[in-house]
């Protein structure tokens, strides 16, 4: 396993604690004499270089550390024969224990070091001597303190570390969230975009081979059709791509209710005789809307074609008010023959009820008097709206879908 850059800091980091922990052990809390000809001397270092070691394990086994740490301070100065009392060396084990385990394991650690600090180091508390008792509760006072905030602060650090480690979780849940449903919206859009292309070229297809041995003039203008609407089928695809990977405005628009006119061309050209009528001036919206009542007409006619056939007459009719614009698209249930199985896929008007949903739109569906079939969608003009709670019916296995 490769040795990485955080972990040989993590490593140089722990070192130079355990020596700087027991360097103030020896000039702060001990007097140990700091002469080589001394006896003790070698072997009071070596004691330090004991607890050092086991210090370098504390983030692995920061309990059994703190416990090992607590009894070589308590022997300290039985051992060494010096007034050796450890101090700082217990106070990082307890840090880590604090910091790593959970919180009835910290809770007896820190009982275990504030028994060790009042042990050490117990007052007289003499009150015939007031300037001494006062003195003996401030050590008192010390010695129960330093332990409590050395404590508190590695529970700190260990709530920072969880809180800050829901946070990325958070936002990671976040980030596949906002993957799913690109992920979804992308599905949509190249739902419509095929949906249409493919029922208009299979509908041109089958017309052009029919009279393709009596009326070849006629299947040509079918063959042609058929390139113009896959051109334009690749076109659309390729700039829905380049929105989704444009960081601004470079990438070309996505179609909106400006293009509806051309989008009916592209229909009447598979048979439907498709009109429209706008009632009330065009007013600016969000691209996402514009492009939703594109997507409205275009999923709309696409089923008319496939459920009513080369020969049904269709309505377009867009109405524009002051704070929403209703798209109805309507068919007189078409004489021709259908081609419900071989085009559905199932999902169309699901996916209207969606994209329209996102954007705080409504959707229904009915049938006609006559046996046709009518779709009307509202879409508010608001940049920013809440969803509302959607109805309607899809057309059954003769209908749309």
């Amino acid at each position: 396993m490769p040795v990485t850059r955080s972990a040989v800091k993590s490593v140089a980091a722990d070192v130079v604690l355990a020596l700087v922990a027991g360097a103030m052990d020896v000039v702060l809390y001990s007097h140990v004499p700091l002469r080589p000809e001394e006896p003790r001397f070698w072997f009071t270092l070596g004691y330090l270089g004991l607890m050092f070691v086991v210090l370098l394990a504390r983030r692995w086994r920061p309990m059994a550390v703190f416990v090992v740490v607590l009894a070589l301070a308590a022997l300290a100065a039985p051992v060494s024969g010096f007034d050796f009392r450890p101090e700082i060396v217990v106070y990082l084990a307890l840090f880590t224990v604090a910091e790593r385990c959970r919180v009835r394991v910290a809770g007896v650690a820190l009982a275990a070091a504030l028994l060790y600090a009042l042990h050490t180091s117990t007052p007289d508390f003499d009150l015939s001597r007031p300037e001494e008792f006062v003195v003996d509760v401030a050590a008192a006072a010390y010695l129960t303190l330093l332990p409590l905030s050395v404590w508190a602060t590695g529970r700190w650090v260990r709530t920072s570390r969880e809180h800050a480690r829901l946070l990325a979780a958070g936002r990671r849940m976040e980030a596949r969230q906002a993957v799913a449903e690109e992920r979804g919206r992308i599905a949509r859009e190249l739902h419509d975009v095929v949906s249409h292309a493919v029922t208009v070229i299979v509908l041109q297809a089958a017309g052009g081979r029919r009279v393709l041995d009596h009326d070849t003039a006629r299947a040509a203008r079918a063959f042609d059709t058929i390139q113009r609407l896959g051109e334009n089928a690749m076109g659309e695809l390729r700039r829905m791509l380049e929105v989704l990977r444009a960081d601004g405005d470079a990438a070309e628009p996505q179609p909106g209710a400006d293009d509806v006119p051309a989008l009916l061309e592209s229909f009447r050209a598979a048979g439907p005789r498709v009109g429209l009528r706008v009632v009330g001036d065009r007013r600016p919206v969000a691209p996402a809307v514009d492009l939703a009542v594109y997507r409205v007409v275009q999923e709309a006619l696409t089923n008319v074609t496939k459920h009513a056939g080369a020969g049904a007459t269709a309505e377009v009719l867009l109405t524009w008010t002051a704070d929403h614009v209703r798209i109805e698209v309507s068919d007189d249930g078409g004489r021709g023959p259908a081609h419900h199985r071989a085009l559905s896929t199932g999902h169309g008007l699901s996916g209207l009820r969606e994209r329209l949903a996102a954007l705080g739109g409504s959707l229904t569906t009915d049938r006609t008097p006559g046996g046709g079939f009518r779709l009307v969608a509202v879409l508010p003009l608001a940049d920013s709206v809440e969803p509302v709670e959607l109805s309607g019916s899809a057309r059954g296995p003769a209908g749309h879908a």
